[in-house]
């Protein structure tokens, strides 16, 4: 028998050796190269994020200060603060910070204003030392950007926000006075324009204008028409928004940011009308050409299937206090001057729009709704006695009311909502998905129901956010995503 014996010549050995050694000169070069990268990178990014932390915390600060220069020290302020806040002395074992002065632009684009910042480290270098540098510098530059922005705040006054918030004992109309006054404080005085719509069964408004914290002819200023409000009756949305829209017309700012912030706490319950072609009894025709019976009809029955219905009553109001009153356009004799909730004795159907010619029967009432049970059919215009009839025709007319506002070709507005819960035992809340269509928030494309539909249907139309606040004590919170949402870009 044969044996092989496979025997390791000595020269054998001394090639591996040589060929690890040589590998090592490469391997250890690219171990020091990535750990040194690494490191950049992480003393990069950190750099980054303090960066744009200072930049958003200074245009946030450019609503702050009475005049033009006040504001842009108080962004570069802002800046500058919040830069050391994010960045850790040291970090890394970096030296030589430097931060100049933050750049505030207010003059290069009408109605857009920029605060810039660049700031940059020396990071060590461990490992590529051996090529004759010990550290490197790491430089970052980032800005934000501040549309002047005309803001519609068109708040609900209805008699459910009396509710009293636990464990506060305080009222929802309360607090929120207090959350509207401090949303207002985000915009800047001489730069931005805020106005004010008031609504419960009708609507108030106050014009917008850019000095909105200096006393009127009056002696009132937004703040202080907010903090009289009192809380009664319905939710006439349509009317507060259409109100709102009015005030984008009339004011035709091309170059700011046209926006309405649109608060509630509940379902629509209130349509605005021509009631004239249905008018029954003892109402006389009124002494106008063409006559008109004009005033908001409503339901007073939580949206129960039979119940209280109520009107006409006067759709624009002369303040932000009291309840509701009967119209007085064309309503001469009508019963129900004497007692609203006779109106179903004066009026006989609803029209096919509201007064502002948005149609009532659909469509949105026809999808099925996750929030609203008794939604999945067109409203019944005929029905003035049903409350929930009522009920669907005021969601369609605002959903009707904002797809005209944010289908505008020039102004392009933007619609903001937030939805208040305050009704604990979520019987009485705000309509989640109507609320998502209004503002076209991108969240539709998930959302349950109908959602994904309405967001192919409005994919082109300018976008805002829905924010919700589960109750009184999380609105400030809501009032400030939302304001923060309006003002600032971030850019690079």
């Amino acid at each position: 028998m044969k044996t092989t014996v496979n025997r390791r010549r000595p020269r054998s050995r001394g090639i591996a050796i040589i060929t690890t050694t040589l590998a090592l000169f490469t391997i250890i070069p690219l171990v020091g190269l990535a750990i040194d990268l690494t490191m950049l990178y992480l003393i990069r990014t950190k750099l980054m994020a303090a960066s744009d932390a200072a930049v958003l915390a200074g245009a946030r600060a450019l609503s702050r200060g009475a005049n033009a220069a006040a504001q842009r020290t108080s962004a570069r302020d802002a800046a500058t603060k919040f830069f050391h806040a994010n960045w850790p002395d040291g970090y890394w074992g970096t030296t030589n910070l430097n931060f100049p002065t933050p750049v505030v632009d207010d003059t290069t684009t009408p109605n857009y204003r920029t605060i810039s910042v660049t700031a940059s480290v020396d990071a060590p270098i461990f490992f590529l030392g051996v090529f004759g540098n010990d550290n490197s510098k790491v430089s970052v530059s980032t800005q934000a950007g501040r549309r002047d922005a005309l803001v519609i705040l068109v708040l609900d006054r209805s008699s459910s926000m009396n509710r009293l918030v636990p464990p506060t004992g305080r009222t929802a109309c309360a607090i929120m006075r207090d959350d509207a006054i401090e949303f207002t404080r985000h915009f800047a005085p001489g730069r931005d324009m805020l106005g004010l719509v008031v609504y419960h069964s009708g609507q108030f408004t106050y014009q917008a204008r850019t000095d909105f914290t200096t006393p009127d002819k009056s002696g009132q200023t937004v703040s202080s028409i907010i903090s009289s409000i009192t809380c009664d009756s319905n939710t006439g949305s349509a009317e507060a928004l259409h109100a709102a829209y009015d005030e984008l017309i009339r004011v035709n700012s091309s170059t700011r940011a046209n926006v309405v912030v649109f608060m509630t706490d509940g379902i629509p319950n209130g349509v605005t009308g021509d009631f004239y072609p249905y008018k029954l009894g003892s109402c006389s025709s009124p002494a106008t050409s063409p006559p008109r019976m004009i005033g908001v009809l409503a339901q007073w029955a939580d949206n129960a299937p039979t119940g209280t219905t109520a009107g006409l009553m006067e759709r624009t109001l002369t303040g932000v206090t009291g309840g509701a009153t009967y119209s007085t356009e064309g309503t001469n004799n009508c019963t129900f001057r004497s007692d609203l909730k006779l109106a179903r004795n004066n009026v006989s159907r609803m029209p096919a729009t509201d007064y502002y010619g948005n149609a009532l029967a659909g469509t949105y009432s026809t999808y099925s709704n996750p929030y609203v049970s008794f939604f999945g059919s067109a409203a019944n215009l005929t029905r003035v006695d049903l409350p929930r009839e009522i009920t669907k025709a005021s969601a369609n007319a605002l959903d009707n009311q904002a797809t005209v506002i944010r289908t505008h070709p020039t102004l392009k507005p933007m619609i903001y909502t937030l939805g208040l819960n305050t009704d604990p035992t979520g019987s009485d809340v705000p309509d989640e998905q109507l609320l998502m269509k209004l503002a076209n928030d991108s969240a539709l494309a998930s959302a349950p129901g109908a959602g994904p539909t309405f967001y192919n249907q409005q994919k082109n139309q300018p976008r805002g956010i829905y924010v919700n606040a589960p109750d009184a004590t999380q609105l400030q919170s809501a009032f400030d995503t939302i304001a923060t949402h309006i003002v600032i870009r971030l850019a690079r």
